[in-house]
């Protein structure tokens, strides 16, 4: 999982990975395909599915699993945001959307659009490129 790199600080970062794994279980049907690193112009998130929920991890910080937002899955491609910081969007609709091909091609997350990072370079060079 790409948000590893961020853990590996020492033990410390490594328990905290371990811990949510061990008290949440290994991801149920429902969220198991709910992963994958996808950006914006402000940076990436990593969806980590756990237990019955998904956990979105930002791989800038120190221990991103430590204080991640949950996000409860309602449906294949439809969730809210069950846990989150104090202005973290908490309850507001999750939801991914997908091609024609049935990949997922962006996901949202509240007002907040998120697409695989070779999209987000292309945006974000064709909006600001000189």
């Amino acid at each position: 999982m790409p948000v590893m790199a961020g853990q590996g600080f020492g033990p410390r970062g490594r328990c905290i990975f371990l811990r949510r794994f061990a008290t949440r279980g290994a991801p149920s049907d429902k969220v198991r395909h709910w992963t994958g690193r996808w950006w914006n112009l402000w940076g990436a998130a990593d969806l980590v599915p756990v237990g019955d929920v998904v956990l979105v991890a930002n791989p800038w910080i120190f221990k991103p699993l430590l204080d991640a937002p949950e996000i409860e899955v309602s449906d294949r491609d439809e969730g809210r945001i069950a846990l989150a910081s104090g202005g973290g969007s908490h309850g507001e609709r999750v939801r991914r959307i997908r091609d024609a091909n049935d990949a997922v091609k962006e996901v949202w997350l509240a007002a907040t659009r998120f697409v695989p990072e070779a999209q987000a370079a292309a945006e974000t060079e064709s909006r600001y490129a000189a």
